[in-house]
C-alpha cells in the first residue's frame, strides 16, 4: 500500500514507540540535578541526541505495510541518512540561539557561537580520514572472501580473510598514513562492527545524502515547515519499503550528488 494513505487503509496497524536512552551529563554531576531537569550538555551531547532523535523521527514517522520495513529497517547504507542530517541541524547557529543558554536563561554570546561553529572544522578531513580506515577494515573483515582447498581436496571454500585483526587494523593505517601505537588493539572496543559487519562504511555514504539534503532544503531555512513535511513524506514515511536513489530523488527533486558534502567540508 502507498504509506500517504495509510491511515486511510480499513486495516488496524501498530503505531510506532520509540524511546531514547541516553547517558548524558548533569550540570553539577548528580543524578539529582538530572532528575530536576537542570542537566546541562555538552554540545557534543546535544550533538549526540540529535542524531539518534534523526533515528527515533525515522521510526516514529514510519508507516508501513510490513513490519519488518518500517523505520530504521532500511538499507543498511542509507538508514544513517536521517540522523546525519540532524546532525546538520545540531551546528546551525539559528538553531542553537534557541536551546544554548546557561543557568540563568542567558543566551550564548554571538562570539562564542561564531567560535563554536567554527571548532566543527578542525581537523575535520582527518576524521574523515579515520572513518575511510574503519569502513576499510571492516570491509577486510567481513567484505572479501578467500578461496581456501577443502579437506578431501575436491574444490575450495571461501571463508573471510585469516590475518588477525590487529594486524589487518595496523596495516592499514600505514597504507592511509596515519600513525599507529604499536601493540594496541583499539578495535576490540569498536561495537559498530559487529552489528554492521561490512556496512560500516554506510556512515561516511550517509553524510553526502545527508549534506545535499541539507544544502537543498534546509540550508536556506532550518525551520521551514514546507521542507520538513516533504523529508517526512518523500523518505521518513517508507522506512524500507522504497528505493533510496527514489525517495532522495523525491525530496532532493533531482539525483542526488557529493558536491554538497565537499561544501560542507569546506565551509561554504
Amino acid at each position: 500500500h502507498d504509506a500517504e494513505s495509510w491511515e486511510e487503509q480499513d486495516v488496524e496497524y501498530q503505531r510506532p514507540i520509540v524511546a531514547l536512552v541516553c547517558n548524558l551529563s548533569s550540570s553539577n554531576g548528580s543524578a539529582t540535578s538530572a532528575t530536576a531537569n537542570n542537566a546541562t550538555l555538552s554540545h557534543s551531547e546535544v550533538e549526540t541526541l540529535f542524531h539518534e532523535f534523526g533515528h527515533a523521527l525515522h521510526s516514529l514517522l514510519s508507516r508501513t505495510s510490513f513490519q519488518h520495513l518500517s523505520g530504521t529497517r532500511a538499507s543498511t547504507d542509507f538508514v544513517e541518512t536521517p540522523s546525519n542530517l540532524m546532525e546538520h541541524f545540531a551546528w546551525d547557529p539559528r538553531v542553537l540561539e534557541t536551546m544554548c543558554v546557561n543557568s540563568l536563561g542567558e543566551s550564548i554570546p554571538p562570539e562564542l557561537l561564531q567560535k563554536l561553529i567554527a571548532s566543527r572544522y578542525a581537523f575535520q578531513c582527518l576524521d574523515i580520514q579515520n572513518q575511510i580506515l574503519y569502513a576499510s577494515f571492516d570491509q577486510q573483515l567481513f567484505g572479501p572472501q578467500q578461496p581456501v582447498p577443502t579437506t578431501n581436496g575436491g574444490g575450495t571454500n571461501t571463508v573471510p580473510t585469516q590475518t588477525p585483526s590487529t594486524t589487518l587494523f595496523a596495516e592499514l593505517h600505514h597504507q592511509h598514513s596515519i600513525p599507529y601505537a604499536e601493540h594496541t588493539h583499539w578495535h576490540s572496543r569498536f561495537g559498530h562492527l559487529i552489528s554492521y559487519g561490512a556496512g560500516y562504511y554506510g556512515y561516511l555514504y550517509d553524510q553526502v545524502f545527508a549534506a545535499d539534503i541539507w544544502r537543498m532544503n534546509f540550508a536556506s531555512d532550518p525551520f521551514s515547515r514546507e521542507e520538513g513535511t516533504r523529508l517526512r513524506h518523500e523518505i521518513l514515511v517508507h522506512g524500507g519499503s522504497k528505493d533510496p536513489h527514489t525517495m532522495l530523488k523525491g525530496v532532493l527533486r533531482r539525483d542526488p550528488n557529493i558536491d554538497s558534502f565537499f561544501a560542507t567540508i569546506q565551509k561554504k
